[in-house]
This record gives C-alpha cells, sequence and structure tokens, in this order.
C-alpha cells in the first residue's frame, strides 16, 4: 500500500488547522503561529480490516472498576475509576485538586500501583502535602515523577516491570512534548499530548487522570476537543461563603451526568458530606424572610434555606444583592410580584442568601424565593417549619415540577409536614396545593 508526505500547519495558539501556509491565523487573528507539520496518507483505500461487528446479543465483559477510597465518590461514578478511563479534573487555583488526588493517591495505593507526575511543583512541597494529610498506606507502591517531558515520563514507565494501574498528570498544562516546537500549555501541547497519554493509558489498560486549569470565567483552559477527548469531567467549584468544594460531574460516558458531590477542607484532606441535610439544616430557625426548599442535584435531593430581606433603600437607588440564588431569576421573580400582585418591590433593596451560599438552578426554588420575599416585606412567619416548592410563570401560575413526589417524601423523612406545593392531582393529606401567587398571597399574608 503506498504512501506519501503531507505537510500541513497548525496554529500553535488555538489549534487551527490548514494545508496551506498562513501568516495570520484565520481563527485567533495571530501572527506568525503557524507549525509545520508532516503526515503519513495513503493513497490506496482498500485496507484489510482487522475488526469485526459487535451485536447487542454478545457477550460483552462488564468495565473493571477501582475504588478511589471515598465511599460518595464511588457511588457518583457508579463503582469508582473505569480501568483504562480518561478522566479530566479541573478547577480554580487552590481550590483542592493536588490535595484530593494525593488523598486518592493515598486510598488507592493500598493495592494499586500509582505514578504522580507533578509538572509544577518540586520534590519537596509535595512530600510535604503527603506528609501533612498522614498518608498511611503502601508506599512502595505510589510513584512521583518530576518531570514535564512527556516522552520522558513514558520512558519511565516503560522501564517499570509491572504496569502502574493509576497515572496522575498534575497538570496537563505543564507537559511537553518534544515533537512540537510551541511552548507548554499551549492549545497544540495540551491537544497532542493528551491524546497521545490517552492512546497509550487505553492500550496499556491503564487509567488516567490528568488536571486541567480553568479561565478567568470558570471554564476549562485549552482547546475544546479536550473535552471531547476524555471520558469524563471532573470539575471543582468552590462555594465562597461556606468553603465547601463542589465536585461536579459534567461529562461521563460510563454514568449520568450532573451528578455532585461536597467537601469540606479539614486540616487533613477533604472530607465528603454524606449527610447534607444536618450540614445545611443546622442553622434554620423560624423567622420571616427565611423559608426551606428542596433541589435536586443529580440523583440528590438537597434541603436549602432561603433567606430574604427586603427593606429601604439606604443609598438611593434600590439594590439587588444575592448569594447563591441567580440574579438574572430573583430580578424576573420580583418583576412578576409586582406585577401580578402590585406590590412595592421596585422602590425596596432586596438581598436574598441560601443556606452555604450554595449555587442553585433549579428553577423548582421560584416559589420559595417568593415566599421569602412577601415574608420579609409583611414581616410574616410560619410557627413551623415550611418547605415549599414550585416554579414561577411569566403570568404569575405556579407550574409542576418534576420528581414532586420524591421531593414530598424527602421533606417527611427530614421531619416536615408543612409542605407547599403546584397544585396538582396527587392526593396528599396536609400538603397546600398553590395555582398562582394570588392564592399565595391570600393563604399566607393576608
Amino acid at each position: 500500500m503506498a504512501k506519501k508526505n503531507q505537510k500541513y500547519f497548525v496554529c500553535s495558539e488555538c489549534g487551527y488547522e490548514s494545508t496551506k501556509w498562513f501568516a495570520k491565523c484565520p481563527s485567533c487573528n495571530e501572527w506568525n503561529t503557524a507549525v509545520e507539520f508532516t503526515a503519513d496518507v495513503f493513497d490506496n483505500t482498500t485496507v484489510q480490516s482487522t475488526s469485526e461487528i459487535l451485536f447487542l446479543t454478545d457477550d460483552i465483559k462488564e468495565p473493571v472498576k477501582i475504588k478511589t477510597g471515598f465511599k460518595e465518590l464511588d457511588e457518583i461514578l457508579y463503582g469508582g475509576l473505569v480501568e483504562s478511563g480518561v478522566y479530566l479534573l479541573a478547577g480554580e487555583p487552590g481550590i483542592g485538586k493536588s490535595t484530593f488526588l494525593t488523598q486518592l493517591s493515598s486510598n488507592i495505593g493500598n493495592e494499586k500501583t500509582v505514578i504522580y507526575v507533578s509538572g509544577e511543583e518540586s520534590a519537596e512541597q509535595v512530600f510535604q502535602r503527603f506528609k501533612r494529610l498522614n498518608v498511611k498506606t503502601n508506599k512502595s507502591k505510589i510513584g512521583l515523577v518530576f518531570e514535564n517531558s512527556m516522552e520522558k515520563i513514558v520512558s519511565l514507565i516503560e522501564k517499570l516491570k509491572d504496569k502502574p494501574d493509576l497515572l496522575i498528570i498534575d497538570s496537563i498544562q505543564t507537559i511537553k512534548s518534544e515533537k512540537f516546537s510551541s511552548y507548554a500549555g499551549s492549545v497544540l501541547q495540551v491537544k497532542e499530548v493528551t491524546r497521545y497519554l490517552s492512546e497509550y493509558c487505553k492500550k496499556k489498560g491503564i487509567t488516567l487522570i490528568v488536571v486541567g486549569h480553568v479561565t478567568k470565567g470558570g471554564i476549562i483552559a485549552g482547546p475544546k476537543i479536550l473535552e471531547h477527548m476524555v471520558d469524563a469531567v471532573l470539575q471543582f467549584e468552590l462555594e465562597k461563603t461556606s468553603g465547601l468544594r463542589m465536585l461536579r460531574i459534567l461529562k461521563n460516558r460510563y454514568g449520568p451526568t450532573d451528578e455532585i458531590l461536597m467537601f469540606e477542607m479539614t486540616q487533613i484532606g477533604l472530607k465528603a458530606i454524606s449527610e447534607y441535610t444536618q450540614y445545611f439544616l443546622k442553622d434554620y430557625k423560624n423567622a420571616s424572610g427565611n423559608v426551606l426548599t428542596i433541589v435536586k442535584e443529580g440523583s440528590k435531593l438537597i434541603p436549602i434555606e432561603i433567606q430574604a430581606l427586603v427593606s429601604k433603600p439606604v443609598y438611593g437607588n434600590p439594590r439587588r444583592v444575592t448569594s447563591g440564588a441567580p440574579l438574572d431569576r430573583l430580578l424576573m421573580i420580583i418583576a412578576v410580584l409586582s406585577k401580578r400582585l402590585r406590590l412595592p418591590f421596585e422602590s425596596k433593596d432586596i438581598f436574598l442568601s441560601t443556606s452555604g451560599g450554595f449555587k442553585i438552578s433549579d428553577t423548582s426554588s421560584d416559589l420559595a424565593i417568593a415566599y421569602a420575599l412577601l415574608s420579609s416585606l409583611f414581616d410574616i412567619s410560619t410557627v413551623d417549619s415550611i418547605v415549599v416548592m414550585g416554579e414561577i410563570g411569566l403570568d404569575g401560575n405556579v407550574r409542576h415540577i418534576r420528581s414532586l413526589e420524591k421531593r414530598i417524601d424527602f421533606a417527611r423523612k427530614i421531619g416536615i409536614t408543612n409542605i407547599v406545593i403546584p397544585n396538582s392531582k396527587l392526593e396528599y393529606k396536609d400538603i397546600i396545593k398553590i395555582k398562582n401567587l394570588t392564592t399565595m398571597l391570600k393563604k399566607f399574608f393576608s
């Protein structure tokens, strides 16, 4: 089968490819970023395939899972890390990515061989972190590599008597291939290094975790293709008001996405929070402007306290301040309350907060936000704890929400019987059904 060499050019900044040389990149408009490559192109398309067609009736083995040592993490990953799977772990600087990976290495290193590649920190820093986290494991199972060259890293792995079970790259932006002249962290280097390491680990049966940086906007740095090449994307998010670390699964080829796991940073590392109810409701009190709601994050139901404060403006123009709840959603609810109920929210300062600063995006919290605003405006509170759930439409009607029955059962499990839901056909005793905001106003605040 004949082959010929074909030249092509790649932008070292954005990864744009072209068969012709360019002075200015048509994609990112950068000058002098064209890097020349040569590819082998086969001119004979008659290739003998060694693959075979598989059918759903064939006996396919289940993927082997590696336990992470975090019970809660294993649950949302449906058993643990997949052997030969490729995972991307992203998050802001200082959020705890290296601490998490150190604990992960310690847990897995009891039975499996782990190679931890640090391209950012010195040996003294990494050893100090392992010591600070009190790693008690078979230390001969954990190998540390301080190298930035991809070729040298692979060469060191090849010299091992047995292949490692887990390879950690911290971080992918610091690793450079000698085959490309661009600098480490460039789009071209990140893409090609990730591609090669992914193919190498899948061929050898090694689980790969690469750490990725994020931009100022909170998105994963580097080319978007980086997220397409990996099997799962795990992103650390920081709840700034509470200090909680939230691990969110943005992509998962081996299970569902949008699952979350919350950690609390302690002196001995990250501690997974298993009891969300006790954590978020430990300081809850029945007072005007306070109300409970239940939001759904992935497969988890989380009770959240919403606090609202409606007061006279102090600095002239009315202010709108939120912590945890989306500002756009608050503005929409204020507009609906002002329009449909003719209440003077436009001239008031409004402050809205969630317990622990937990970010909520579930629209089922709309009715709870409206209840909290009305409660603070009229300075009225209920005697007993109350859970309010429902989505508000622009017409002032309360709409149905998903998993309503599960939320009701969950509210009763945590000992709350005063439950407000949208008007539905569900038959429950002692549950208040609200058709629209006018009904709520008459029911609770008239």
